[in-house]
């Protein structure tokens, strides 16, 4: 478990190891969530990212996306 400092503006910085091993980029999302006096931040889930993709077939859209995300998996170094 790493400790962390809240700075004077409230922000955090999340460690390099964590970034790299859920691979965060700048502009990835998270969800924060209020447990008890536990806050446990969340990746966003990914279906969150197919919202509004039902316009086409939803299951088209569907393996499109898991066919990025699974190249996007492979990639990583």
């Amino acid at each position: 478990m790493q400790q962390i400092k809240v700075s004077s503006k409230g922000q955090i910085v999340i460690p390099k190891q964590v970034r790299e091993a859920l691979n965060l980029t700048e502009g990835s999302r998270l969800t924060l969530e209020i447990r008890g006096q536990d806050i446990v931040l969340s990746r966003e889930a990914p279906w969150k990212k197919l919202q509004g993709a039902a316009a086409g077939d939803l299951m088209e859209s569907f393996a499109a996306f898991k066919k990025q995300e699974r190249e996007r998996e492979d990639a990583r170094p």
